[in-house]
């Protein structure tokens, strides 16, 4: 389940390479989930809260304080209860100044290399007009200050619900959305990202595990992403880290197209979490998929291997079969997918029709043969790509199948509503597998050069995303497609 390393981010090469005149940038090597972080994964960071007046922005600092971040609360109108809270948890606060920037770069932060983390919540105005007032005066000053902190930094742009029922408030979320779009672009780089997440009725906790898989290590190669936070039922509540090591414990799993690549790294990251583990392929990938089993044994998990092929209804009937000796079913990743790549002037129909029923009629298969044994809570993964955003050349079958995915993504979300269970998309980008480690130099370089990042991702990255969007850490989003692309510029 390996990757190769990237030439770009090879140690010994950066040494030498750093030294060269280059015609193209280097990446920053990012920071991602390890045991060294998997407690408190927040630790060694610095984390900036602009806003503390009600009890989101409290579970918000509380939550930075839990995992391990030095917290700094700026509000010019803290309330003396909320003010105490922060204090008695170990943070710092102070009031608002215009110099936001100055101040948080001062002579002693300076000399902190520590990665800065950035909760913006955004506030209507209260001076100005609907195109400059004291709120984008804000987002701007907030915006610079994450721009000159150091690599590895985060920037959390939230929008209430509020801002949607006035112009200005709307002007501003735009403008947010806007300001943040560019501002990921000039922060990949240093390997720093930015998000903006719309709250739209979740529940405190809900927005807190959100925010703090956005701000962690295990989201580094996720930047640029849009979400909406929406109603969901509460999670157990937790006095401990808000972060689980094993979220799907207890839980049951199903990954199909799973013998290598991705799905093999999303089935042993699901494992690691403890749940027990459905590993799918086609029959020709048997050997690999036992490989994968064995794997997710060895550390002590529960995996079985079904062979069949999911894009059949006869396949997919049998796996749903395979899959009722286990009694419940917590998470579906459709994962099965396969390229027939032509330009649609020399496509014919058979490879039309068969990366059509593998890339998405599998999905709706195997949705079919296992929804009965889906339970409240449940959810499922859908597996895009980018390119279904975007479009690309000679890729009309694969492009045309997966952005039917993000559809269904949504036609399930709207379906399952009074059932409890949830349905998101993950749209990855340039991702190094063994597959793609093998395409010609130019065509990866051009791909990482068109990402904020400035370079591929892991298949680890893509598990993580899943992880997350399988676990109740996620439970406030639904409907959604999340791109994990390193801020690609196609489609955006």
């Amino acid at each position: 389940m390996g990757s190769a390393i990237d030439w770009s981010l090879d140690p010994r090469l950066r040494g030498v390479l750093g030294k060269l005149p280059l015609p193209i940038k280097l990446p920053t090597p990012l920071q991602r989930h390890s045991a060294d972080n998997a407690e408190r994964p927040l630790a060694g960071k610095r984390a900036l809260l602009t806003r503390m007046r009600d009890d989101l922005d409290l579970q918000l600092a509380l939550g930075l304080l839990r995992q391990g971040a030095a917290l700094l609360v700026v509000e010019s109108q803290l309330p003396t209860a909320l003010a105490e809270a922060v204090i008695a948890a170990g943070g710092r606060t102070a009031a608002w100044a215009s110099d936001l920037p100055q101040v948080v770069a001062s002579a002693a932060a300076r000399l902190d290399r520590r990665p800065l983390l950035v909760i913006d919540r955004l506030r209507l105005p209260e001076a100005g007009d609907l195109a400059v007032n004291d709120a984008t005066d804000r987002l701007q000053q907030v915006g610079q200050t994450v721009c000159r902190a150091p690599q590895g930094s985060r920037w959390i742009l939230l929008c209430d619900a509020e801002l949607g029922q006035t112009p200005v408030g709307r002007l501003l979320a735009a403008a947010a959305l806007g300001c943040m779009r560019s501002v990921h672009k000039e922060l990949g780089p240093s390997g720093s990202t930015a998000h903006r997440l719309t709250l739209a009725g979740a529940e405190p906790q809900a927005v807190v595990d959100a925010v703090a898989f956005l701000l962690g290590p295990r989201s580094a190669f996720l930047t640029g992403l849009d979400l909406t936070l929406t109603a969901s039922r509460p999670a157990t509540a937790s006095g401990g880290p808000l972060w689980n090591p094993t979220p799907m414990q207890g839980k049951v799993a199903l990954v199909t197209g799973a013998a290598r690549g991705i799905g093999a790294a999303v089935a042993l990251r699901l494992a690691q979490a403890g749940a027990q583990v459905w590993v799918n392929d086609v029959a020709q990938a048997e050997e690999a998929g036992a490989a994968t089993v064995a794997q997710l044994r060895q550390i002590g998990a529960t995996a079985h291997f079904v062979a069949a092929d999911c894009a059949d209804p006869r396949g997919a009937a049998a796996l749903g079969q395979a899959l009722r000796r286990g009694g419940q079913l917590d998470l579906v990743v459709h994962n099965a997918g396969i390229t027939r790549d032509r330009t649609l002037k020399r496509l014919d129909l058979l490879a039309w029709r068969k990366v059509l029923a593998v890339d998405l009629g599998s999905m709706i298969e195997v949705q079919r043969a296992v929804q009965p044994l889906m339970t409240p809570g449940s959810s499922a993964v859908l597996m895009s790509s980018v390119m279904g955003i975007a479009g690309n050349f000679g890729q009309t079958n694969y492009t045309a199948a997966k952005a039917a995915v993000l559809e269904l993504t949504r036609l399930w979300s709207e379906e399952w509503q009074d059932l409890d269970m949830r349905a998101n998309a993950i749209a990855p980008g340039f991702i190094l597998t063994e597959m793609t480690a093998h395409l010609p130099l130019l065509n990866k370089e051009m791909a990482k050069q068109l990402s904020s990042l400035l370079q591929p991702g892991l298949p680890v990255d893509v598990a993580e995303l899943a992880l997350f969007l399988g676990s109740a850490e996620s439970r406030a989003l639904t409907g959604q497609v999340l791109r994990c692309d390193g801020g690609m510029a196609l489609g955006a």
